[in-house]
Formats: C-alpha cells, structure tokens, sequence
C-alpha cells in the first residue's frame, strides 16, 4: 500500500493506492460511498479508481479552510 498527502490550491490531496484484486465499486453499496459522502459534505470529493486485477486508487480532495 502507498499514501501520499500534499496541499496545493488550499485543498488536501490523498492519494491511496493497493495492489489487491481492483474491482471496487463505490456504486455497489461498500464503504466508499460513506467516505464519499464525508467528503463532499465538507466541499471536498472521493474519486476511485479499481480495475479488476489492478488494485485500488483513491484520491480524496479536501478543502483546508471551511465556509
């Protein structure tokens, strides 16, 4: 597993990646989706990426200031 964390544009930028199966679907009612909506609901966003056979990346974007 990687994770890498920066800050550019005021925001937090996650990116987490595994080398597991791939084949998440944040649409199939998993986990993901409460993640997602945690970080929208501070005016961020979820984005994942999981192909089957290639693992798992998810980038996350979270505003370091709220309104």
């Amino acid at each position: 597993m990687r994770v890498a964390a920066g800050q550019r544009d005021g925001c937090l930028h996650l990116s987490i990646r595994d080398d597991g199966v791939g084949g998440a679907d944040p649409a199939d009612g998993s986990g993901l989706i409460g993640l997602r909506d945690r970080a929208e609901a501070l005016g961020g966003s979820l984005e994942v990426s999981s192909p089957p056979g290639e693992g798992t990346l998810i980038g996350v974007q979270l505003p370091l200031r709220l309104h």
